[in-house]
């Protein structure tokens, strides 16, 4: 068994319970997934097939499933995680120490422009309201894929796509302008006297 080499901390999740997005990237391909998706399939799918509910209530039922089982996944998983890590350390396996610095969310294909860079565009375009846009956005999201009808589902996928190219384009553009300006103001460069 390979053992971490360093302890990499995660944002807080809001209120104790709801999920966060950089530990979802992290779990979504681990056994942790499994404990969230079983649920899903066992419940709440055949529940919406046995009992009549419109679609709007689905979206609904859909997204807070997410919400609130998703982040109470996460928080066991964090609890065990950091009891693994404990019992790890304690081994003498020459963990290194927690930091608290920012830890960057993974890249990969499958997160397409990486977490940090939607988070930034974001925070960047809504402030503090950045947080209760991404809810808005998220439940508008579903609702309009659980709306009957094929094209909803297509018109979704374009969402999807778009707004991934809408961010990473922002993210480019930033990065590009970031290196273009100089260490100093002309007005604070004073190199001639």
């Amino acid at each position: 068994m390979s053992a971490l080499s360093v302890h990499t901390p995660l944002p807080p999740q809001p209120w104790g319970w709801l999920p966060t997005e950089q530990f979802w990237a992290r779990a979504f391909l681990t056994p942790i997934a499994l404990l969230f998706w079983l649920p899903l399939f066992l419940l709440l799918f055949p529940l919406t097939l046995h009992f009549p509910v419109a679609w709007w209530q689905s979206a609904l039922a859909s997204y807070l499933y997410y919400q609130v089982w998703g982040g109470l996944v996460e928080r066991l998983a964090r609890k065990w995680l950091a009891q693994r890590h404990r019992r790890m350390s304690m081994d003498g396996l020459g963990l290194a120490s927690s930091s608290t610095e920012k830890v960057l969310a993974p890249c990969s294909r499958w997160n397409m422009g990486g977490l940090d860079d939607y988070e930034d565009f974001m925070s960047r375009s809504f402030g503090r309201y950045g947080v209760l846009v991404h809810h808005v956005v998220n439940l508008a999201f579903f609702c309009f894929i659980f709306y009957p009808g094929w094209w909803t589902k297509a018109l979704g996928v374009l969402w999807i796509a778009a707004q991934t190219g809408f961010v990473r384009a922002f993210a480019r553009r930033r990065r590009l302008g970031a290196t273009d300006e100089p260490a100093l103001p002309l007005a604070l460069d004073r190199s001639d006297s």
